[in-house]
């Protein structure tokens, strides 16, 4: 008996281990906005046209803005918070934003905070 919940937990914390790697890999790469709603209603994306924000595996982020002439990055460190049903953004200033995520592949994310939806996709 004592074996079996050995082996049990073995295969519980593996297939975490697989879980956390596998969005990981998901989120890692530069992304951008292609689709913003509020409450489902479409929103303009002329503030976020030219924003990025790229996700790299060590924990680390950098989100660009591009404003005509007016460049900004702002750096952070990012995780996966309540089982990977949301991800936690802090900046350098240790400002946290919390998104819920939905629909997370190697291409193409849903991220929800205060009803504002931005649907993004990964630059090729």
């Amino acid at each position: 008996m004592k074996k079996a919940l050995i082996a049990l937990s073995v295969v519980f914390i593996l297939a975490g281990c697989s879980k956390s790697t596998q969005y990981t890999q998901d989120l890692t790469g530069t992304w951008y906005v292609y689709k913003l709603t509020y409450y489902s209603v479409q929103q303009s994306l002329d503030s976020l046209a030219n924003y990025t924000i790229t996700f790299s595996s060590n924990g680390q982020y950098i989100e660009k803005n591009v404003f005509g002439t007016d460049t900004t990055y702002s750096p952070g460190t990012w995780a996966f918070q309540n089982s990977y049903g949301q991800l936690v953004l802090t900046d350098t200033t240790h400002v946290q934003t919390t998104y819920t995520i939905f629909n997370l592949t190697g291409s193409s994310v849903e991220l929800l905070r205060n009803g504002y939806d931005r649907y993004m996709r990964k630059n090729q």
